[in-house]
């Protein structure tokens, strides 16, 4: 499994925008076998700049299902319109650590 996290900051002033960008990655996502695992608002920054409005973590089965969604066609068609859907937008794929030795073990 691959874990991707976006990082979303919602164009108030483009509900048009966000809802095409959804038409066209809804069945991008299905076709992949991605699943929403979770969605966070992002309340408060204890430091640093607020990086988004909200996260969303999405479980892939694979690199190249990622790959088959931000690489396809139809993804590269919706960018003009997922940058006036979106004001911030960034996709991660992150590494589940919590098996790994601890930060505190391996500096010893």
């Amino acid at each position: 499994m691959v874990t991707v996290l976006a990082f979303v900051t919602i164009s108030e002033n483009a509900p048009d925008a966000l809802a095409a960008y959804f038409r066209v990655t809804d069945p991008l996502l299905k076709r992949a076998g991605a699943r929403i695992i979770k969605r966070f608002a992002v309340n408060d920054v204890v430091v640093g700049t607020h990086p988004s409005q909200t996260v969303v973590m999405v479980e892939y089965p694979s690199r190249e299902a990622v790959d088959s969604v931000f690489k396809s066609p139809e993804y590269a068609a919706v960018k003009a319109t997922r940058d006036r859907a979106f004001s911030t937008y960034a996709i991660t794929i992150v590494d589940d650590l919590s098996s790994a030795t601890s930060i505190e073990q391996s500096s010893q």
